[in-house]
């Protein structure tokens, strides 16, 4: 005989079937150029304010913005460059190796950084013109093997043609009265034969008044004067130094 209520209480004691949860939605995303993902957290310049190229005879040339290069002329005020020498058969370094080496030589009071420029010249970047200033005056940096000589930034550098004309020599002022030996003064004398880089420390404490020592970095590719005439408001040639 049918049980219709024992049918009926099967059914409702019965497990749930399982419902599958429905995938999430997903968004679509705009395809992107790999020169937009290039240049994306670069504001770019609009082509359209960009110069127009002549062509001369087989050259293309284009007119460079003026007060931007003096912007990058002024970025790299506090840098400068270098030569690695090395004799034949030793070993080349990579720019990693030189930059841990120079960190045991150099005592910046900033950071600072390196980059090849290829036929083993190096432009170096500094936080300041003190720092700078510490480098330079440490002169050449002996790497075992090799040696690193550093010379003064200046524009339109060009590797090919490059001669070293420049070296750190200390000269005298001789018989310099004590009304000139405050550090802006005595650089500014010093300027006139070559870059002042540091101020001998006897004469920075006054301690020997005979003359005043300066280290300068001098270009021998120029004439050599050995007679300074300083000049004050109201009394030119004030002494021949």
């Amino acid at each position: 005989m049918f049980d219709w209520k024992a049918e009926m209480s099967a059914l409702s004691i019965a497990p749930k079937a399982a419902t599958t949860p429905l995938p999430p939605t997903l968004s679509v995303l705009p395809t992107v150029s790999f020169a937009q993902a290039l240049t994306a957290s670069h504001k770019s310049v609009p082509n359209a304010i960009l110069p127009t190229p002549t062509i001369l005879g087989e050259t293309l040339s284009i007119k460079i913005t003026q007060d931007l290069y003096e912007h990058g002329m002024n970025f790299c005020k506090t840098n400068l460059r270098g030569c690695l020498v090395l004799h034949k058969g030793e070993k080349l370094y990579s720019t990693k190796e030189i930059e841990l080496k120079l960190y045991k030589h150099w005592k910046t009071a900033g950071s600072w950084h390196m980059m090849s420029l290829g036929r083993g010249y190096y432009e170096f970047f500094f936080a300041s013109e003190m720092d700078k200033c510490i480098v330079w005056a440490a002169g050449t940096v002996s790497l075992k093997p090799g040696v690193l000589r550093l010379f003064e930034w200046s524009k339109d550098f060009n590797m090919h043609t490059q001669r070293n004309t420049h070296a750190q020599v200390w000269i005298r002022l001789l018989e310099l009265l004590q009304e000139y030996w405050m550090e802006q003064t005595l650089r500014e004398i010093a300027s006139a034969v070559g870059t002042p880089l540091v101020i001998d420390n006897t004469t920075s404490k006054r301690l020997f008044g005979h003359y005043v020592r300066i280290l300068v970095d001098m270009d021998f590719s120029r004439k050599i004067f050995h007679e300074i005439v300083g000049e004050r408001e109201g009394f030119p040639g004030c002494r021949g130094l």
